[in-house]
């Protein structure tokens, strides 16, 4: 397939499973976290899969605005990145405090990183998109995107906001060959999920399940256009 990709939250959960995933159909691999130790471990993940993927390593904080300029920054001055056929906006950050102890920074660090910071990127690379009339956007929501439970009030506005951001992509973009799809997810096995309440981990969705439909989608030939898609996770009795 030879397609470039860019991930935003590569460094764990459910970006590091699709980074991996998708390292036999990738000609170029940009992955973006905050950590760059655990992105050279990806990196010689992805590699063991493919030596001939090459892989681009951005360390940015995507929950400050000079992050997200950074990688933008960086996107525009190297020549060899300069096309991604494929985004995933999946960098979050989920907070799980009571709407009292919740401060303004909180709220400034979470809707930078989960809202404004995916919308930037989106805009960037869903231009060059548009303009090549061909491209994937993925934007890895969550059922908060529909349903919240106590102590996420955060985490579950900025879900609203991004499936909003997603949907009004979709619409501006998906005449000129560009896909702008919202994968929601309910918990998922992964660093996050850990920090969900009174449910039992064991039973959490597994990130390369998702990333494995995330995949396929991408050699989706139909007519129909899919927008967005919620996974439940199995109830067990």
């Amino acid at each position: 397939m030879n397609k470039n990709f860019l991930i935003t939250g590569a460094s764990s959960g459910l970006g590091e499973k699709f980074s991996i995933l998708i390292s036999d159909i990738a000609k170029k691999i940009v992955i973006v976290g905050r950590k760059r130790n655990k992105l050279l471990k990806l990196k010689k993940k992805i590699n063991k899969n493919n030596k001939l993927v090459k892989v681009f390593i951005i360390v940015a904080d995507l929950s400050k605005k000079s992050g997200t300029l950074k990688l933008i920054q960086r996107l525009q001055k190297n020549t060899e990145i300069q096309s991604i056929d494929v985004l995933v906006n999946s960098a979050a950050n989920f907070t799980v405090k009571k709407i009292e102890n919740i401060s303004i920074k909180d709220l400034d660090s979470d809707f930078q990183l989960n809202v404004i910071s995916p919308f930037i990127i989106s805009k960037y690379i869903g231009l060059k998109m548009k303009k090549k009339r061909k491209g994937v956007i993925f934007n890895i929501g969550s059922s908060s995107a529909y349903d919240c439970s106590k102590e996420t009030s955060i985490y579950c506005s900025t879900k609203h906001a991004l499936l909003g951001m997603s949907k009004a992509f979709n619409t501006e973009l998906q005449s000129h060959g560009v896909k702008s799809i919202f994968i929601a997810p309910g918990s998922m096995k992964t660093p996050m999920g850990r920090k969900v309440k009174n449910q039992n981990y064991n039973t959490f969705i597994d990130p390369k399940e998702v990333a494995t439909m995330m995949k396929n989608l991408l050699n989706d030939r139909r007519s129909m256009l899919v927008e967005e898609i919620k996974i439940k996770r199995k109830v067990y009795k």
